[in-house]
């Protein structure tokens, strides 16, 4: 028999050693090629902020009618989910899961609901009830239903963290600059 220099002899186990080895070096070629991932089919060129919009700035759960702002970026809490409570009868509820993103405890914080009209303006602001002892990268899911004002069809409403206490410091979110933010997300998530 002829002596192969990388497989030995060849033969029936000299043959299956070179067939198992192109077939791993073929799955080795085709895994280190980077994903392809189509942000928005409809979308001809999609740009890098786009990915950065999706990823960070819409929480989970966004829609015209519900949605969630970042009025503290450099702060420990963000907005992760979003959502109406859907009931039989009206008023439906609302919810919002936030997070604590900082590596230190957050001693507590306060969100607020916003009802918006159909041109992003601030009609009413309702407090939830503060959050306590929020440990590093927990969750915590709060249900609310909005009793400032009434929700015409067109309303929305949008969540923000209006106050956070913790032992990296104290941020207050600025009521007419939570506004401009509403502002330009309601003008993103247009009322169909």
């Amino acid at each position: 028999m002829k002596q192969h220099p990388t497989c030995g002899t060849l033969g029936s186990l000299g043959t299956l050693s070179a067939m198992f080895t192109l077939s791993c070096s073929m799955a080795f070629a085709q895994s280190t090629q980077p994903p392809i991932r189509i942000l928005d089919p409809t979308n001809p060129a999609p740009m890098p902020s786009d990915v950065r919009m999706m990823q960070f700035d819409v929480p989970v759960g966004a829609t015209w009618r519900v949605f969630g702002v970042d009025s503290l970026p450099g702060g420990p809490i963000a907005i992760a989910q979003v959502g109406e409570v859907r009931q039989h009868n009206p008023p439906s509820s609302w919810a919002v899961h936030i997070v604590n993103r900082a590596l230190l405890p957050v001693a507590s914080v306060t969100i607020a609901a916003a009802v918006v009209d159909i041109n992003g303006d601030i009609k009413a602001i309702q407090p939830l009830p503060p959050i306590k002892n929020l440990k590093p990268e927990q969750s915590q899911r709060r249900e609310t239903r909005v009793r400032v004002t009434v929700i015409a069809p067109t309303d929305r409403v949008v969540f923000f963290v209006r106050d956070v206490i913790s032992e990296t410091g104290n941020w207050r979110a600025s009521e007419s600059h939570v506004a401009e933010i509403i502002k330009t997300a309601a003008a993103r998530l247009p009322v169909p």
